[in-house]
């Protein structure tokens, strides 16, 4: 295994898409075959993997260049993709699927068995024109932590399954002074996109927010009744309007002292949960009426080979993505980077507080994120503004879900 830096570069990648070949030597002096990977982990996370698959497979050389940071990963990517240096395996990013997918960089992946056992949920997102394009055998997934006293005290064991349900409890909660749910606001409501998800699966509509995304429908139309429920968490005094300019941490902080009931977290706070004695719990997000029960989440980025190989790269390349969804891959991946698997390959070993959300929500495809299709961080911050204001006050739903659109026509 050599491994290598990217630079890092802010480079459009449509600027890149005329002219576009695989790098790395196909053969070696040593008679291996070399493959270029340019993991979205970082060097320590990713090495262990890719070590296990070079053990297992000693006629492959995989030339590994990892990503600093996950938002320097596309500047980078679109870096080497100007320079004519698609690497043979990259990982997508949700901002440029769409791109991707079109330009003919990914290679169709859709009949490869190494595909067989994947969660729908996940390969839909890189789906275009009925073929999949990137690999995701792992998801990420935020949920309700609850403390167990406290809700317990209030006269319920776990969370209530129903939007209104959930804010009766909340309701209680606050009558015996405990401070019901709060939520880190900075970039949007991380609990109104799985009641999104929940929503959209009730109604059976596939398509989801890529309507939205794709001038079919508004924000205006599709969100605005939706923000008018979530926005009850505020005027029924479930969250309190101080939320705004409180960061996560401080959140946390408020859970492990006993001062809140819930808060929106995932396996990252788990840590610092058993360290400080409280006995808590996890739930999916409460359905909104006509909705489901969801988690939020989605699919880490999907592993993609590059269009542009064949021969003995390619048949080195179609081995590293059937290892990666293998027993031992996913295990490695869950031991080093902590993902958490959806694969028919392995079922992961959660923390006892998440297995009755994984067995029931992640592992049958039961999450949801709003994955932006362009202009990722400017949407994720006027997310993040909008429903400040909205807490506050100083806007409606409906002038949330308009700023929402102007914001994404300019784009």
């Amino acid at each position: 295994m050599r491994i290598r830096t990217g630079a890092v570069a802010a480079l459009a990648i449509v600027a890149a898409m005329t002219s576009l070949t695989g790098c790395g030597s196909a053969g070696g002096s040593d008679g291996k075959t070399t493959i270029t990977y340019f993991a979205w982990n970082n060097e320590k996370t990713i090495t262990p993997l890719v070590e296990a698959f070079e053990q297992a497979n000693p006629d492959i050389d995989i030339d590994l260049s990892a990503s600093q940071a996950a938002d320097g990963y596309v500047q980078t990517l679109t870096t080497r993709i100007a320079g004519n240096q698609v690497p043979d395996v990259f990982h997508m990013s949700t901002e440029t699927r769409t791109q991707v997918m079109e330009s003919g960089l990914a290679r169709d992946l859709t009949n490869e068995p190494f595909m067989k056992g994947l969660d729908p949920t996940g390969a839909a997102l890189y789906t275009l024109h009925g073929k999949v394009y990137g690999m995701a055998p792992t998801v990420w997934a935020g949920v309700i932590i609850y403390n167990k006293k406290l809700l317990k005290d209030a006269g319920y064991d776990t969370v209530p399954a129903t939007w209104d349900e959930f804010l009766a409890m909340g309701k209680k909660l606050a009558a015996a002074k405990v401070t019901p749910y709060m939520e880190d606001l900075s970039l949007g409501s991380p609990s109104f996109y799985p009641l999104l998800g929940g929503h959209y699966a009730q109604e059976g509509d596939k398509k989801a927010d890529d309507a939205i995304f794709t001038g079919d429908k508004t924000f205006e139309q599709v969100w605005t009744p939706l923000i008018q429920q979530w926005q009850r968490l505020v005027t029924e005094g479930v969250m309190p309007k101080d939320v705004v300019g409180v960061n996560g941490d401080q959140i946390k902080q408020a859970f492990m002292t006993g001062q809140l009931g819930m808060f929106r977290s995932g396996p990252w706070d788990f840590a610092d949960l058993d360290s400080s004695g409280v006995s808590y719990g996890t739930a999916p997000f409460p359905a909104l009426p006509g909705g489901e029960p969801f988690v939020g989440g989605g699919p880490d980025s999907p592993y993609t080979i590059s269009a542009k190989i064949d021969g003995a790269k390619l048949a080195a390349a179609q081995k590293f993505l059937a290892f990666v969804n293998s027993a031992e891959g996913l295990r490695l991946a869950e031991q080093n980077m902590n993902q958490i698997s959806t694969s028919a390959a392995y079922t992961s070993k959660v923390a006892p507080q998440l297995q009755d959300v994984y067995d029931t929500y992640i592992k049958t495809g039961k999450y949801y994120w709003v994955n932006w299709t362009k202009g990722g961080t400017v949407m994720a911050q006027e997310a993040g503004s909008q429903w400040q204001l909205l807490v506050q006050g100083k806007a409606t739903p409906q002038s949330v879900a308009q700023s929402l659109d102007k914001k994404w026509a300019s784009l």
